[in-house]
């Protein structure tokens, strides 16, 4: 083979990635898109709409983070991804475009800017098993931050202009109404989780089941209670269920990992008994 027929072959994986990213960066976009257009003359039962706009908007989010998650992007390139993605946010939560634009750009810039974080980290992740004490941690740390009163989470939710640029959003059938799901730290995490799978070789589509199967109970969750639910416990929790392959602590890391998982899951039981007995 000579050198001049390297260059082709070369590029190929690289095109290749290419298209895959645009489509799974895209694909959230586009599928809001065609909703915005075909959901104001979808009639429905109040409960059936809100389902339908809880659904498109956590499987839109999955399906396109877990397309764009398989493709790697070089640090500096994910670096400055997230730092324009942010900008795009930020800019949205100042200038408040037209509705629909607004849930166009928040939904794009929040998969890209999961995208570029969230799987650059968890491809830098070490091992694979030291996704079950970040699941731990995570999912206390996302029941603290939303029973706080001074939590982030909780102070987004009570923020319509933050909630507006920090969660994903999609049409209501029956009128031109837009809900929330899925935030940005259940993104970063999920594409985290993604990054890792594909680095350490994780059965990649059960990991992206179990993050579905978790925003789902979620869902279901929040739906009969009536109550906000952080979706990062049931989503931790299906990650741990169906990947044995994480709770294979290495013995150099289970005393840090079980004395994490213990100070968090302290912190988040102590926080639960605090708003329990303050009628909250």
């Amino acid at each position: 083979m000579n050198a001049a027929s390297q260059p082709p072959q070369a590029e190929a994986p690289a095109r290749s990635g290419f298209w895959r990213l645009g489509v799974g960066l895209l694909f959230t976009p586009v599928a809001v898109g065609v909703a915005a257009a075909a959901f104001p003359h979808l009639q429905l039962g109040e409960t059936a709409a809100s389902a339908c706009a809880f659904a498109g908007a956590t499987l839109c989010a999955i399906v396109g983070l877990s397309l764009a998650a398989m493709v790697e992007a070089p640090l500096a390139a994910a670096l400055t991804a997230a730092a324009l993605c942010a900008g795009l946010l930020l800019t949205l939560a100042v200038v408040q475009p037209a509705p629909v634009a607004t849930v166009l750009l928040v939904n794009s810039g929040l998969v890209a800017l999961a995208w570029a974080l969230g799987c650059t980290l968890g491809r830098r992740v070490q091992h694979a098993a030291h996704l079950f004490p970040a699941c731990v941690v995570a999912a206390s740390a996302d029941l603290v931050s939303l029973l706080s009163p001074e939590g982030p989470s909780h102070a987004i939710a009570e923020s319509e202009r933050a909630l507006s640029v920090l969660a994903v959003w999609f049409p209501v059938p029956g009128g031109s109404a837009q809900a929330p799901a899925l935030g940005l730290g259940d993104l970063l995490f999920m594409a985290l989780t993604f990054g890792v799978a594909r680095a350490h070789g994780l059965p990649y589509l059960r990991c992206v089941l179990a993050c579905a199967a978790g925003t789902a109970l979620a869902g279901v969750a929040a739906a009969c209670t009536g109550l906000a639910i952080p979706a990062l416990v049931p989503i931790a929790a299906m990650l741990v269920l169906t990947l044995p392959a994480i709770r294979k602590l290495r013995y150099s890391d289970r005393t840090a990992a079980l004395w994490s998982m213990l100070i968090a899951g302290a912190v988040a039981l102590a926080t639960l008994v605090r708003v329990v007995l303050n009628g909250h």
